[in-house]
């Protein structure tokens, strides 16, 4: 009884660890809910041409030059419904103090499946509220590699999840059958059937 439980819960744990499993999933993980609120924002005013939203989003030393910039970018998204996703993460930072200096950088596709956007938007935080440092914005006909290496990597975290679930409830199994044996060999052995 106490086995049956044991093995079922553990098939349930790497069941819902393997769907929580994937390269999306992680960088959802790894950045907070402001970040990704922060860059869809950047985005969507990117899009709407909203420059008094877009000059609060960025340091005022780079905003000069940003500002110039904007319409051009706004030209390079796709015209109609378009999906949005984050591919890319990556964080510095000198220390774990409140005050540290705290360097992010996000990289999103932006696409209506016939043109893709990729903005890159480097953060900087330093002791005061986060500011954007640095933005690009890029426009394709075809896919960026960074959306396929997500798509890619996001299949390889499935099937090697299905494998070390099999490994393991292949493991499950094998010790329950040696324990099932152990127990019969110890009851004929004291006479008992």
């Amino acid at each position: 009884m106490f086995l049956s439980i044991a093995r079922n819960a553990i098939i349930l744990l790497f069941a819902g660890m393997l769907a929580a499993c994937s390269m999306q999933g992680m960088i959802e993980t790894m950045t907070s809910e402001e970040d990704r609120e922060m860059v869809q924002e950047f985005v969507d005013n990117i899009q709407a041409g909203d420059s008094a939203a877009l000059e609060a989003m960025v340091d005022p030393d780079i905003w000069k030059e940003s500002a110039g910039q904007i319409e051009g970018a706004a030209a390079m998204f796709p015209e109609g419904e378009s999906e949005t996703q984050i591919i890319s993460y990556s964080m510095h930072t000198s220390s774990l103090d409140a005050d540290a200096r705290t360097e992010k950088e996000f990289t999103l596709v932006t696409t209506d499946e016939t043109r893709w956007t990729t903005t890159t938007i480097a953060t900087l935080q330093d002791g005061g509220p986060q500011r954007i440092v640095r933005w690009n914005v890029e426009s394709s006909n075809e896919p960026p590699a960074g959306l396929e290496n997500l798509e890619t990597f996001g299949k390889v975290f499935m099937w090697a999840g299905i494998v070390a679930l099999l490994v393991i409830a292949g493991i499950v199994v094998l010790i329950v059958f040696l324990v099932r044996r152990a127990n019969r060999k110890n009851r004929e052995r004291a006479g008992i059937s």
